[in-house]
């Protein structure tokens, strides 16, 4: 049996111990006020020069809060996103993107071509093992994924990443803008039945900007933390127009614009909490100041892929330690099913960054994680940068 599969002991059909998920990090360049204040930008505009950043960032990225209803990471700023669904991979979505003039095989082709390594979210999806429908009905993961990260993002914010012409697909978003469209009715419909995504597409004749979204990087919730686990594959993508975000106040409550910086300083300041895997994509963006330069990163690192990371926690005598593929800490064979709880280690967090000499990891003290690495990133990624402008004094609460 496969080591993600489980069988429960009551019916003997196999469980999957997660569901997968997608998240969109939607990155906007900054507006001159943004970027440099008020006055300045008066100024600025004044004497027509370039604009000088004033925290290194000329572009921001929106993060929403999560309810303090929400079962899970409740109260934390999180990017977009949400369940996979099996509407995201009806075949009937082929008929629509026919329509358009988009051919089965240039999908294919344009977006399911990466070269890079696949995780089991992509070769295995478990959504599909517990469909009626064959798989080879279905769309392909990499489609499917990408079509219930548009759909999420739409639900939450009331962004949608849509496109009446394909025939130009530029690498940054489309955004589709109507003030005819009834947002409140179109979210109840979505809560009610992820089909009605495929039905809005058509109304408003428009085909979700697949194109636009560019694989990030793929989180296997650890086996410690809670009850309710999630295989997400993270999606990046660029807009050149600032969006008109509306919550739906119900599993979000709060967004922000924000740059790597401006986030991590909050973040450490304890004005707000970001879970680990936010921290690390946060860190892994501390690497590129500008909007050029992130969106022509992603462009040429399309084809390179992600690799599956389940975080193993291990305890120390002053916090825990998320350790994470690469570093020498990590098993060579990871309880993905949690039999086992993980290693209660007898040092200090500074003391086991000593005894190896592959560091990839999180140490956490209370609510409050760090990036460590001194290795490069797999998949010619980002190699994360370790936030320390800010000096923390955060006792651990384990």
């Amino acid at each position: 049996m496969a080591p993600h599969l489980q069988r429960s002991s009551n019916s003997g059909v196999v469980a999957p111990p997660w569901k997968e998920a997608t998240s969109l990090i939607m990155v906007k360049k900054a507006s001159l006020q943004q970027v440099v204040g008020d006055e300045l930008s008066s100024f600025m505009r004044a004497m027509r020069s370039p604009s000088k950043q004033k925290d290194g960032y000329d572009y921001r990225m929106l993060m929403v809060k999560r309810s303090s209803l929400s079962s899970f990471m409740s109260n934390a700023f999180v990017f977009p996103g949400g369940l996979v669904e099996e509407a995201d991979f009806s075949s009937a979505w082929w008929t629509l993107f026919a329509n358009f003039g988009v051919s089965k095989d240039s999908l294919l082709q344009e977006i399911c071509g990466i070269k890079g390594p696949r995780p089991p979210m992509i070769q295995k999806p478990l959504m599909l093992s517990g469909l009626s429908v064959p798989p080879k009905q279905c769309l392909p993961t990499d489609l499917a994924y990408r079509i219930a990260a548009i759909r999420e993002t739409f639900e939450e914010t009331g962004v949608l990443i849509a496109r009446h012409d394909v025939e130009n697909k530029e690498t940054a978003a489309s955004l589709f803008k109507s003030d005819d469209i009834d947002l409140a009715e179109w979210r109840a419909k979505l809560q009610k039945s992820p089909h009605s995504f495929l039905e809005l597409c058509w109304e408003l004749k428009v085909c979700p900007d697949v194109w636009s979204l560019f694989e990030w990087s793929n989180w296997l919730t650890p086996t410690s933390v809670g009850h309710k686990r999630y295989d997400t594959m993270f999606y990046i993508c660029c807009i050149n127009t600032h969006p008109d975000v509306i919550l739906d106040d119900n599993e979000v409550i709060t967004l922000k614009w924000c740059s790597p910086m401006e986030m991590l300083k909050e973040f450490y300041s304890n004005s707000l909490f970001l879970a680990p895997p936010q921290v690390y994509e946060l860190s892994r963006l501390l690497g590129l100041d500008s909007y050029k330069s992130l969106r022509n990163f992603i462009v040429e690192r399309r084809e390179m892929g992600v690799e599956q990371w389940l975080p193993v926690i291990c305890t120390a005598l002053d916090g825990a330690v998320s350790v994470l593929p690469g570093d020498d800490l990590y098993p060579k064979e990871p309880d993905y099913v949690g039999q086992s709880p993980g290693p209660d280690l007898p040092h200090t967090l500074d003391q086991l960054k000593t005894q190896v000499e592959k560091l990839h990891r999180m140490e956490i003290r209370g609510p409050i994680s760090t990036v460590v690495c001194n290795i490069p990133s797999s998949c010619g990624h980002l190699t994360p940068l370790t936030y320390s402008s800010i000096k923390t004094n955060v006792h651990s609460s384990l």
